[in-house]
């Protein structure tokens, strides 16, 4: 969705997101190695916990956080993330990257050598018995970069890489900024958030239900306890044999 506010008054991560993501009410959220969505959640209201590695056990008692939250694709142990969930809590994937409609993103991002995420990044979510349906929504918006701001962002995206190359790659973006000319004014680097949430199940027979939807536990209850069987035995055969199958002449 598109923003109406100036590119520079818009935040690194949108408020639109957040709110999709969590909702209006304060939730307690551990963010898995992203200190600008840390920061934005924050912001509007929410307990959060950033945790920078995120190969590490989770440090939580079981039920305890409402939210988790990974910038870094579908966390490897889902196991985990289950358990350390409330009833009724989710986990939450953002997946940033580079708008590619514009084309100067799409020089930047193969000058650094990026690869977009692809069709299915929550596709290891998607297929996970401990969490019902994956809702998604995709968020755009702006953020004005110099080439100070650039060179800072872009050395942190390459980070992990050779010094060589990141040297490299570093120098050529630079340049690529220079190209258009824009100096201290700054550019708008455009910029695609694909938010997923899907909220953890409570048992193998209840559907999930997340902290914001309201349901009627005391219908399940009243069906388990009222010890009538009698709809659940398949029908009888009309035809009087021990079938249940419908048996058609065509003669």
């Amino acid at each position: 969705m598109d923003h109406q506010r100036a590119p520079q008054d818009r935040p690194a991560f949108p408020a639109e997101a957040v709110q999709w993501l969590l909702g209006s009410s304060p939730r307690t959220v551990v963010v898995l190695g992203d200190a600008d969505v840390a920061e934005a959640i924050a912001v509007d209201g929410h307990d959060v916990t950033d945790v920078e590695g995120t190969g590490e056990p989770l440090p939580f008692p079981d039920r305890s956080i409402d939210v988790v939250l990974s910038t870094h694709g579908v966390p490897d142990d889902l196991e985990a993330i289950a358990r350390v969930l409330r009833p009724g809590g989710q986990v939450a994937l953002v997946c940033n990257e580079r708008d590619q409609r514009i084309p100067w993103a799409r020089k930047l991002d193969g000058v650094l050598g990026n690869t977009p995420a692809g069709d299915a990044p929550a596709v290891g979510l998607v297929n996970s018995t401990l969490f019902g349906f994956v809702s998604d929504s995709p968020f755009r918006y702006w953020q004005v970069v110099n080439r100070e701001s650039l060179e800072a962002m872009v050395r942190v995206e390459l980070s992990g890489r050779g010094d060589t190359e990141i040297e490299r790659r570093t120098t050529a973006a630079l340049a690529l900024y220079d190209d258009y000319g824009r100096g201290a004014d700054g550019m708008q680097m455009p910029w695609l958030s694909r938010c997923f949430k899907a909220t953890v199940v409570e048992n193998a027979w209840a559907p999930p239900h997340g902290l914001d939807e309201q349901h009627d536990p005391d219908a399940t209850d009243q069906a388990d306890d009222s010890g009538d069987d009698t709809d659940q035995r398949p029908p009888t055969p009309q035809d009087g044999s021990e079938s249940d199958l419908l048996l058609i002449d065509f003669r």
